[in-house]
């Protein structure tokens, strides 16, 4: 629906925003550091760094493009809290009927 409201048909597409609408948006074909640059400068008036480089490091980015074997923590944990949660219910609740559809409790009178 965001592709939709802000016309957006290529990735990576930037936007900057005032409030909450579009001011402006950066879809050059020549996406380099420079034209980059020149784009927030001309929005914004800041100036960016003069010493800044684009490396081979920079293009590889912060996640990993080859599919590693690893374990998932969290949804390990969030497995061991459910069932802890689960046993701890269990065992605190005086009986477990009402976990069972169609069970009535029984009431004296």
């Amino acid at each position: 629906s965001l592709s939709t409201r802000f016309g957006t048909v290529a990735v990576p597409n930037i936007l900057l925003f005032q409030g909450a609408k579009p001011m402006a948006r950066f879809n050059h074909t020549d996406r380099t550091l420079e034209t980059l640059k020149d784009f927030i400068f001309n929005q914004t008036g800041i100036e960016a760094k003069s010493d800044v480089a684009v490396t081979e490091e920079d293009w590889e980015g912060p996640l990993p493009s080859v599919l590693t074997k690893g374990i998932d923590w969290l949804l390990l944990f969030s497995v061991l809290f459910l069932a802890g949660f689960v046993m701890y219910a269990t065992i605190r609740t005086e009986s477990i009927r009402w976990l069972i559809p169609g069970q009535e409790h029984e009431h004296q009178e």
